[in-house]
């Protein structure tokens, strides 16, 4: 082979591998700009809700939601909270339209805690509202699984689904939650609660893939947690 060939096929080689390396790295570098700015960009909001004079006036003192903007996007999560005029208890309510994991759903309450504390007193929390058990496939499955292991698919009274609720996976994932607020779940409360099979989930998962939901569900008016000091 003749070896002034050889000689620049080599450089020529060294040089690909260099601008391969260069590549990487600025391709690298990149996506840690692009995922730090994602993080960084990802802000809690705060809109103070104007009271309804008809009835909400003498009734709640002050009433704030809470929302997360990445960039320009609004994620589909709200965090509502009142607060009540005769004792200044404050109750959270969360609203979002498609399903999500409860246990992140936690995490979100979890991150809004700050803002929440400097608009109102966190002690002062009485009661947690979220949506039924099947917007979050997580929730939905573990309920499903403890109550069949305990009554099958049949209906009990309000009395035993609160002792089931306060015994459940749920109370412990809540209570983890008001831990850092010095308060427990005293009783849950499920208004219009009934079994819901899943040939019904489409009514109200439209677009959801429903293959890892579970057989039943546990179903009502929202899912209502009422807190107490520890």
């Amino acid at each position: 082979m003749n070896i002034g060939k050889y000689l620049k096929w080599l450089f020529l080689f060294i040089i690909s591998l260099g601008l391969i390396s260069c590549v990487k790295e600025t391709k690298s570098n990149n996506l840690s700009a692009k995922t730090s700015k994602n993080i960084q960009d990802t802000i809690i909001v705060k809109q103070k809700q104007a009271l309804n004079r008809s009835y909400e006036v003498g009734f709640l003192s002050k009433s704030h939601s809470y929302y997360w903007l990445v960039g320009k996007d609004t994620l589909d999560i709200v965090v509502n909270v009142r607060e009540y005029s005769r004792d200044s208890t404050l109750h959270l309510g969360v609203h979002h339209k498609d399903p999500m994991l409860f246990a992140s759903l936690l995490t979100k309450i979890n991150e809004c805690y700050p803002q929440i504390e400097i608009d109102f007193d966190l002690s002062k929390f009485n009661s947690f509202y979220f949506r039924q058990p099947i917007y979050y496939l997580d929730l939905a499955n573990d309920l499903s699984t403890e109550y069949e292991q305990q009554f099958g698919q049949k209906s009990i009274n309000y009395e035993k689904l609160n002792q089931f609720l306060l015994n459940s996976k749920l109370n412990k994932q809540l209570g983890n939650l008001v831990k850092p607020l010095h308060k427990k779940v005293k009783l849950y409360r499920i208004e219009k609660f009934h079994l819901m099979d899943k040939i019904h989930y489409v009514s109200y998962l439209p677009n959801v893939d429903l293959i890892e939901y579970p057989a039943f569900t546990i179903h009502g008016m929202g899912l209502y947690a009422q807190l107490e000091n520890k």
